[in-house]
């Protein structure tokens, strides 16, 4: 019941256009856990044109991330400048959300062709900001999305100046690897790749090391000249991954180059056919790959039959192009699409929004009257609960103390105490067990309608409690008389006398919680553990 009522709460405030603070903190919470499709469904029925200018700024880097966290075009993202320039003036400064609008500005920018004013941006932020890494990352991304080797290279080793050892220095690595492979240095990137299993830390890091860099390092090594090494490489590729078709195919495909330039064409071609065979659909839609085994097929042909076919390359590029072209309309059908849609929906919001108010409202109002009849009728039956609870321990208070044989035991204080409380008199004079007069004080002093606290003589209490327990109480003043109050002594002499907590709860007239309190606070001044047994603690002779 509590959560309906809190979700017909959180619809209401969102039908009354105050529900936007919570939509963007939940889509924000999303983005923080790498969530970048839940955070834009999250956030689909939000208008920016109904957003104050702190939400609107939120919302712009909520989309943003998300975007950029799927991979997708941060073209439409023209909300982003002015959420940067929200962050920047605003007071106090938020420096995590300066700092991430920034970045999102940078890309924003990139996708537009803005790459000058994109890079400024980043210049400027690492030159001012304390988190350097984060800024570099960024740099390196978009200089390799514009394959600039160069810059991929030279903000690697700043990255490696500031993580020389870190979590982050094995992927560093490889990518400086790569870099200066692309930069005709695959001298210097097998030296980096070599040793690179020393870096690796996490869990991650290993599966990349079989799955990228094992590969990687063969093509590093073949074009530095030993296709025998790079083959080898291959092999503990496959041997690692048997059963995975992309991996294999893969492999096999590299390896038909190695062995070309080994002049084995015969295993060359086999190669080639393998990697056919196990070539799956992605690889085959992937222009890079398929490219590259285009291009080893016309290769081989050439070494076989000295023959170049220009028309099927020209057909490959055709059909590449024609499927860029192809996958483009789609895309931009898609977004037509969605746009109306988007338009329809809001249309449809509008229309119905008066009627929802109004059904919330009762609803709501519905939900207020049933949560409280709900609270008032289960508060009320723990009440019954509790006092026919109370009731029966009493009841056995009363069986116990009238069963007592001996005048030294525990049965024997109840017995004083209940008939301080006038129970056991009621009790002795009309046994039955339907007797009126004593459940009627039984009741009472569940109540509390009788002041026991007045009733009971301690000054006799304590004299039986030294009687039955050889002076209990008067060591227990003699130890702790400083250190303990009235009603903290009365507690240890009743827990002596085996009360338990529920029966000194009501002897006390005192919640059970109040009664484990002061126990809690007894041990604290005793200086004992919270389990220690109170009276066995001071009973001890000290």
């Amino acid at each position: 019941m509590k959560y309906i009522f809190v979700l017909l709460l959180s619809v209401l405030l969102i039908g009354c256009g105050d529900g936007y603070d919570k939509a963007i903190c939940e889509a924000e919470s999303m983005i923080e856990v790498g969530n970048g499709d839940s955070a834009l469904v999250l956030v689909e029925d939000v208008y920016p044109e109904d957003l104050n200018e702190r939400q609107k700024a939120r919302y712009a880097i909520i989309v943003g991330a998300a975007h950029d966290m799927n991979g997708d075009a941060m073209s439409e993202d023209a909300l982003l400048p002015d959420a940067f320039e929200y962050y920047k003036s605003a007071e106090p400064v938020d420096s995590a959300k300066l700092l991430q609008a920034t970045l999102l500005l940078a890309k924003y920018y990139w996708w537009i062709g803005e790459k000058d004013q994109s890079r400024g941006i980043l210049e400027k932020a690492l030159a001012d900001h304390h988190k350097k890494s984060t800024i570099l990352l960024a740099m390196f991304e978009l200089a390799g999305r514009d394959y600039d080797m160069e810059s991929c290279n030279n903000y690697l080793k700043q990255l490696l100046e500031l993580n020389p050892n870190t979590d982050m220095t094995f992927m560093l690595r490889y990518n400086l690897a790569v870099s200066a492979y692309y930069l005709n240095s695959p001298e210097m990137a097998r030296d980096i790749i070599s040793d690179l299993d020393r870096y690796i830390k996490m869990t991650q890091d290993s599966a990349m090391y079989w799955k990228q860099v094992i590969m990687t390092q063969a093509d590093i090594v073949s074009e530095c000249g030993d296709q025998n090494e790079a083959i080898r490489l291959q092999e503990l590729a496959l041997e690692h991954f048997k059963g995975d078709s992309a991996i294999t195919s893969l492999s096999y495909a590299s390896m038909c180059r190695y062995y070309l330039l080994l002049d084995d064409v015969g295993m060359a071609r086999r190669c080639l056919q393998m990697a056919d065979d196990f070539a799956t659909a992605e690889i085959k839609e992937n222009m890079t790959n398929a490219g590259y085994y285009k291009m080893m097929h016309i290769l081989l042909r050439y070494v076989t039959t000295h023959e170049i076919d220009g028309t099927e390359w020209i057909l490959f590029v055709n059909s590449l192009q024609s499927n860029k072209e192809f996958s483009q309309k789609i895309a931009e059908a898609k977004k037509q699409a969605n746009v109306q849609m988007t338009e329809w929906n809001y249309k449809l919001t509008i229309e119905n929004q008066h009627k929802q108010l109004l059904v919330l409202c009762m609803t709501f109002a519905c939900v207020v009257v049933a949560v409280g009849f709900v609270m008032y009728v289960r508060k009320k039956n723990r009440a019954i609960v509790e006092k026919d609870d109370e009731l029966d321990t009493l009841r056995r208070m009363i069986a116990e103390s009238q069963s007592c044989t001996n005048e030294r035991d525990d049965r024997f204080v109840k017995r004083v105490l209940l008939q301080q409380l006038g129970v056991i008199r009621m009790a002795a004079a009309n046994p039955t067990t339907a007797n009126q007069e004593l459940l009627k004080r039984m009741q009472e002093i569940v109540d509390k309608d009788v002041a026991v606290e007045s009733m009971l003589n301690w000054a006799d209490l304590y004299k039986t409690i030294d009687y039955v327990y050889d002076g209990y109480y008067s060591h227990l003043v003699e130890r702790f008389g400083q250190i303990l109050n009235e009603r903290e002594l009365q507690l240890c002499c009743l827990l002596r006398a085996n009360f338990s907590t529920k029966e000194i709860s009501i002897v006390t007239q005192q919640s059970v919680r109040t009664v484990y309190q002061r126990k809690t606070v007894i041990r604290q001044k005793l200086g004992v553990e919270e389990k220690s047994d109170i009276a066995t603690v001071t009973s001890e002779n000290g």
